[in-house]
């Protein structure tokens, strides 16, 4: 396997090579998001489950759980998703009925 690489820097004392990063950024230069809301409903939609967790949507659409709180939450605030707490630490998020 071969690799371009796009730069050199010093991390403790040791040349490192960096990798291009492909993603495309927004406007403001942070990285734009690939996954959109409708990826997100589609996928909770096509569920085998009644709700799911974030992690869930994370690890099925390959993003960071964190972002996918974060996108939960937003459609929460948006009504277009339910949530519940089955613990401090355990949120379930689900498709209201249409």
């Amino acid at each position: 396997m071969y690799y371009v690489v796009h730069s050199f820097k010093m991390v403790d004392s040791e040349l490192m090579a960096t990798m291009p990063d492909e993603r495309e950024r927004d406007t403001r230069g942070q990285y734009a998001e690939e996954t959109t809301d409708e990826d997100i409903l589609t996928t909770i939609r096509e569920s085998e489950f009644p709700a799911v967790t974030a992690r869930w949507v994370a690890d099925t659409l390959g993003i960071e759980r964190p972002s996918a709180h974060r996108r939960l939450e937003k459609l929460h605030e948006d009504g277009e998703v339910k949530r519940g707490k089955l613990s401090p630490r355990v949120v379930i998020w689900w498709i209201p009925n249409e």
